[in-house]
């Protein structure tokens, strides 16, 4: 499905890029290199010897104020020690620089390592992984959004009734799981919920070889901290029950030595995995997707 967030996208003047990165960033333009567009337009460009990224977005795919929500929580996050990609202002001391037709651009510093894509059958790496996250909760729960920010982080229950008219059109399998999921979530207390990642998937985290370090904040918003470990660990589905059992026990030392929660979400993980499964397949259909193979995430309720 083209939106207008494609549209603009990919009409963006790119040629623009090095005089951004020199004049607002004292970036070397010689060192420019593109990224990718699939979601912002990132480019990698260094400076002072240093690597950092830059990302440009439309206000089509989000609005200025909600920009600037996301950057105050990622920059409290870093102020609070979180390993984050830690954000850079320009040379005017912008931390999101407007750039004329509702676009704009953020840089931030590049994490040295690779995504834990590469790392995601090494069982020794998930503790400190799990750590990494639960650095990231226990600071979560002292933030604060701007007030004086004309948005609102959402919540995972709008999410959940955004796809109702996507899943209306599924299979009746789906159906049925998305209305027992729905009471299911009706009923869940409001412990340990809080500001979350929202897309705490392992291409989202970057590995060095000690530290995990998270990047990519577009989609913050409010949910049980348990479903960001979900996040991390859902790609292991596929995996035998054990080892699955082995990731989730060395992720959870990891976390709890940093925020503790009720030991009783680690039970709920299987339905928690479903609910994700659930909302990625429905928001693939509601791009022009269509609910493929991968759909058995959704409906087999596995171990964790």
């Amino acid at each position: 499905m083209i939106t207008e967030w494609h549209k603009k996208r990919d009409s963006f003047d790119q040629g623009c890029v090095p005089a951004l990165v020199r004049e607002l960033w004292r970036g070397d333009p010689a060192s420019l290199r593109w990224v990718s567009q699939d979601y912002n337009i990132v480019f990698r460009f260094e400076a002072d010897g240093r690597g950092y990224y830059l990302r440009i977005c439309h206000t089509s795919l989000h609005t200025l104020p909600e920009a600037r929500q996301v950057m105050g929580f990622l920059r409290f996050l870093d102020a609070e020690n979180v390993p984050v990609g830690a954000p850079i202002p320009s040379v005017n001391g912008e931390f999101i620089e407007a750039l004329g037709d509702g676009y704009f651009a953020a840089a931030q510093k590049e994490a040295p390592g690779q995504t834990m894509e590469a790392f995601m059958l090494d069982v020794s790496v998930y503790e400190a992984w799990g750590k990494s996250l639960g650095k990231l909760h226990a600071a979560s729960r002292r933030y604060r959004p701007d007030p004086a920010i004309p948005y609102e982080f959402p919540t995972v229950q709008r999410f959940w009734r955004n796809i109702a008219p996507t899943v209306a059109g599924a299979s009746a399998e789906i159906r049925r799981v998305y209305e027992e999921l729905s009471g299911y979530m009706a009923g869940l207390p409001r412990r340990d919920y809080g500001l979350i990642h929202g897309d705490y998937r392992p291409g989202n985290v970057i590995w060095d070889g000690q530290t995990a370090r998270t990047i990519d904040f577009d989609e913050p918003n409010y949910h049980w901290y348990i479903a960001d470990v979900c996040r991390a660990l859902l790609e292991l589905w596929d995996q035998p029950a054990d080892a699955r059992r082995k990731f989730r026990q060395a992720f959870m030392r990891g976390y709890m030595r940093e925020h503790q929660i009720d030991e009783w979400w680690v039970s709920q993980l299987p339905y928690f995995a479903q609910h994700r499964a659930l909302l990625m397949h429905a928001w693939d259909v509601q791009e022009g997707g269509c609910w493929g193979e991968v759909v058995k995430w959704v409906v087999e309720r596995v171990a964790w």
